[in-house]
């Protein structure tokens, strides 16, 4: 690391470098180092503004006097008034034309200097022995120029010259011509003066002065011969200049062109950044940050020749800027990357067909630099804030000096990929189409590709905030404490934990369920109080009645909730309300009248129903982007649910449930509703008409009439029933669906009816649609051999699955097992979940397992007997591997509740020990010995998140798990540590955070 500082004297580009030096937590320039280097110092400049010297907490400069050290900033030196005229006179001397010079030389010729008043005697004596003229090389003197008229005094005026000397001297400059003039004089004079006597000198004498001022004469005319020759010389440089400015002209030319289109380039930039940044997003559509930076891992080892080979990190931004801006603020507010070490991108190729154009559009916003809408994006420069370079971490450390190469080594990455992939990423002008954003789809889709996830943190250690417009931004913690004190939160955090709920700081999300009055009341309070909640999932449990309904209306405009999800009792409300008109639901309709609720999701009664007469007023509701009303019972009456849909303008997608949803009814709603023309995704589940094909098919049709994504919900088993459906409407068209929590779940016909099983053909198109619109994942239940054999010779069709899910109920006979392991063989497996008991098929499966792609294990005890073999199988497959087995996730569970015992403990410590991990859950019972013995055999290099069964657990149990994990500590990257149903202090949570650990627990 460079450990210098770089200046410069202001007005030029030569740098000099001064150390720097560490002084009570700064690092700092001695003022007395910078004077030694500069004398007459004034002051230092960075970027134009004045460098203060430091001062300590008393507002008095530090002794010695010093300045704060900027990385990778060269610092303007000031100096005093007197020597910055001397550098500009030296700046113009060089500068100077070819005739000013010789004007100069001319002018530096010197005569001798003699007294007015000395006899003519001693005058003529001093001029013989002093009148000596300079060479080219003697210093210019230009104080001395009147001697040329004391020489003149002396010197006859009326001298002749000859024709020839006229000519010579009259082509000379004129202050040259009249030194030849005055020496000719001079030589005139003395010679009448010895033709009439009035000199006392020998002979001699007089022809040795003569002699010299012939010798004067004879340089000065050899020096005008030079001068002529220069002369002559600068006609042939000026006519290459010329030609060199001809030249330069038409360079200036093209440059202006390249300007301007440098500058259409930018003004197309300035307006995706424009639309990517004034991109507004409601709390329902923002799962995780939006704003992110792909670089290089490592810039010295960056192959252009050989893209596929490097390997590249994403890296997320804190959305600062003047909403995070508080009075008196100290935090600079422009964008920068988050304090997280990045994420390592599983499949950069795919990564980059997804997201390229979205990623070209940020890296060229941070070449460049620009600030839209109250928003400042910073040079690379300025990306990472100096005053964090001690606190971030050594990933950031690293990108301080290797910040600009890697954003042109990416974009150069993006382009060239582009070139052979078919990508459109390569021109600004395609790209810049004016809707770079990302939608929720996109952002929730992106955590798959990032490798090295944080299982129980938000990506990039963010906080997500609601501005007062009600745009969504994720900051990091300095941004979010200048508007969310610590304080208040934790009090808030606590009043949550006494009614057992949850808060989850980072993204404003609280989780509760109540169970009578009093609790709402204290709740309500509590939240009243807490401004950093935004999404609020809350159960009312008991009898609520309309009155309840009101308080919970009453409370919320006084938070920042925008996304509410509402979980009430599976009752029918006390008699009162059903006596009442059937008003007890309607102050739920003012709820979603508020302008802060953006999504609204209510679940479970079984009579709620919407007044359509309620809805008949002039309002609607323009606030609400997504509702979803899930219920145990339907009403056949739709009227006014159809009415609320109709109101919701600005309704972008919607999810219907209920235990006995009757497909007549609904389809009546469907054919007599009007959806709003925002409406894009229809989430309603298919698997409540199993045995109404017709039923599906026409909502499936009805959505893409409408240019809708159908979300499939749970399919659970009935696969044959939604694929007669598909092929119903896709002879036409291609859907548009979306999978939703469903796998590949192959079940047995149902008893009786085996006629119902689906055909090897059903499965082989079943896969193939699956692909389609799947994210490429495999989850596999209950395999039979037909159902084996279709996948494996589908995987020679490119269907190369990632993930296998073998549970309780597959019967795993050798057919099966030869097919199962052909798939896994083929198949680049990287995640497998196994449900275990006594069955040497799947110890096979193992063991034809690649483990080289396998980075998730979950393997599941189903009874109280340790599966040895299974074990065994396990370490087996690391010994195969020629280098140690990166599995990021292991998981190992057991329903026994009996202690793990030799030897299926020393098996476990074995497998644990060789493989390096990321995340280790242990669902196993184990003493403190047991558990810290398993540690200490491990390789924990790569660890971040640790989790333990440690039901029964007291505080001294968890003091002698946390002192035992110091030992190591130092060897990982631990970030979390979860014990399942331990007891836990808070100051043993505080321990833990001081070294930068979150420990948390479950209580089941």
């Amino acid at each position: 690391m460079d450990e210098t500082q770089h200046f410069r004297l202001a007005g030029t580009t030569a740098v000099e470098m001064i150390d720097y030096d560490h002084m009570d937590g700064h690092d700092v320039i001695y003022w007395e180092d910078i004077e030694l280097a500069f004398p007459g110092v004034k002051h230092v400049k960075c970027n134009g503004v004045i460098v203060k010297p430091l001062r300590d907490s008393d507002h008095k400069r530090i002794v010695p006097h010093c300045i704060k050290y900027h990385p990778n900033v060269v610092l303007d030196v000031v100096v005093s008034s007197s020597d910055v005229n001397t550098s500009a006179d030296v700046g113009r001397t060089m500068d100077a034309t070819s005739a000013s010079t010789m004007e100069a030389v001319v002018e530096s010729l010197q005569m001798p200097q003699l007294a007015e008043n000395v006899p003519s005697g001693d005058r003529l004596s001093a001029l013989t022995r002093s009148s000596t003229l300079p060479s080219m090389g003697t210093p210019f003197n230009l104080k001395r120029r009147l001697t040329f008229k004391q020489i003149a005094a002396i010197a006859r005026k009326d001298s002749v010259e000859s024709k020839v000397e006229q000519m010579l001297v009259s082509s000379l400059p004129s202050e040259l011509q009249v030194q030849v003039r005055a020496s000719n004089n001079v030589r005139e004079s003395l010679i009448q003066a010895v033709k009439n006597g009035q000199v006392n000198q020998s002979n001699e004498q007089l022809i040795a002065c003569l002699q010299e001022l012939g010798v004067n004469v004879m340089e000065i005319k050899n020096m005008a011969s030079m001068i002529m020759d220069l002369v002559s010389k600068n006609y042939k440089l000026t006519s290459e200049n010329n030609d060199l400015l001809t030249r330069v002209n038409e360079m200036q030319d093209e440059i202006k062109v390249l300007q301007i289109q440098a500058l259409d380039r930018l003004v197309f930039l300035q307006k995706s950044v424009q639309s990517l940044l004034t991109q507004t997003y409601e709390l329902h559509e923002y799962p995780i940050p939006r704003l992110f930076i792909i670089l290089p891992q490592d810039t010295s080892s960056w192959n252009p020749l050989d893209l596929l080979s490097n390997k590249v990190r994403l890296y997320f931004l804190c959305e600062c800027g003047e909403h995070t801006k508080s009075i008196n603020t100290k935090v600079p507010h422009h964008i920068h990357l988050a304090k997280h070490d990045g994420y390592e991108l599983a499949r950069p190729n795919e990564f980059f067909q997804r997201y390229g154009r979205y990623v070209l559009t940020i890296l060229q916003m941070f070449k460049y630099g620009i600030t839209v809408a109250g928003v400042a994006v910073p040079a690379l420069t300025q990306l990472i804030r100096p005053d964090d370079v001690d606190k971030v971490t050594n990933s950031l450390k690293f990108l301080t000096n290797t910040l600009e190469p890697g954003v042109n080594q990416v974009i150069d990455y993006i382009d060239k990929l582009s070139t052979y992939q078919g990508l459109v990423v390569d021109g600004l002008t395609e790209q810049m189409d004016g809707n770079e954003a990302l939608e929720g789809a996109d952002l929730r889709q992106l955590e798959l590709f990032l490798k090295n996830k944080d299982e129980h943190r938000v990506l990039g250690n963010l906080y997500r905030t609601v501005t007062t417009e009600g745009h969504v931004k994720w900051v990091c913690i300095d941004h979010y404490r200048e508007n969310y004190h610590e304080m208040t939160a934790k009090v808030f955090s606590d009043a949550i934990t006494v009614l057992g709920g949850t808060f989850e700081e980072n993204i404003g999300r609280v989780e509760v369920t109540l169970s009578s009055k009093a609790q709402a009341d204290q709740f309500y309070q509590a939240l009243g109080r807490a401004r950093s909640v935004h999404e609020l999932k809350l159960g009312l449990h008991w009898e609520t009645t309309q009155g309840d309904f009101k308080r919970l209306r009453n409370a919320l405009p006084k938070t920042g909730v925008g996304v509410l999800e509402l979980h009430l009792w599976y009752t029918d409300g006390p008699i009162s309300d059903r006596l009442n008109r059937n008003q007890r639901y309607d102050p739920i309709i003012d709820i979603m009248r508020h302008p802060s609720i953006h999504s609204f999701t209510i679940k479970g009664p079984r009579n709620f129903s919407i007044r359509s007469s309620l809805l008949s007023r002039d309002d609607d509701f323009p606030n609400l982007r997504h509702l979803g009303v899930f219920l145990s019972q339907w009403r056949s009456d739709m009227r006014g649910l159809n009415c609320l849909i109709a109101k919701s303008s600005n309704l972008s997608s919607l999810a219907l449930r209920s235990g006995l949803m009757l497909a007549f009814s609904l389809r009546e709603g469907f054919d007599a509703l009007a959806f709003p023309p925002t409406l894009r995704h229809l989430d309603i589940p298919l698997y409540q008409w199993r045995n109404d094909i017709p039923s599906t098919a026409y909502f499936i049709s009805k959505a893409l009439d409408l240019g809708l994504t159908v979300g499939t919900g749970l399919l659970g088993n009935d696969n044959h029933y939604f694929l007669e459906a598909y092929n119903a409407v896709a002879g036409h068209r291609t859907p548009s669906l979306a999978f939703k929590d469903w796998d590949l779940c192959i079940p047995p016909p149902p008893p009786g009816k085996s006629d119902q099983k689906m055909t090897t053909h059903q499965y082989e198109h079943l896969l193939k649609v699956y692909w389609q619109y799947s994210n490429r994942e495999l989850d596999v239940k209950n395999l039979d051999e037909p159902i084996a054999d279709t996948i494996a010779k589908a995987m020679h069709n490119s269907l190369i699955f990632t993930k296998l899910y073998l549970g309780q109920e597959s019967q795993l006979g050798d057919s099966l097992v030869n097919n199962i392991s052909s798939i896994v063989s083929k198949s680049k497996l990287s995640f497998i979940k196994i449900y275990t008991k006594y069955d040497e098929g799947r110890v096979r499966i193992l063991d034809s397992i690649q483990w080289k792609h396998l980075r998730t294990l979950w393997i599941y005890l189903e009874s109280g007997t340790f599966e040895t073999s299974i074990m065994r199988a396990l370490v087996n497959g690391v010994k195969k591997m020629s280098e140690r087995v990166e599995i990021e996730w292991f998981r190992f569970y057991t329903e026994t509740d009996g202690l793990l015992i030799p030897p299926e403990g020393d098996l476990l410590q074995a497998f644990v020990a060789s493989t390096s991990v990321e995340k280790l859950e242990l669902k196993v019972d184990m003493t403190v010995e047991q558990i810290l013995s398993l540690l200490r055999s491990a390789d924990f290099s790569r660890l971040e998140r640790l989790e333990l069964r440690t039901e029964g657990f007291d505080p001294v149990k968890v003091d002698a798990i946390l002192d035992g994990l110091n030992s190591f500590l130092h060897v990982t990257k631990l970030k979390s540590l979860h014990l399942v149903q331990a007891s836990i202090t808070d100051e043993q949570k505080s321990r833990m955070e001081m070294k930068g650990i979150l420990l948390s627990r479950t209580i089941l």
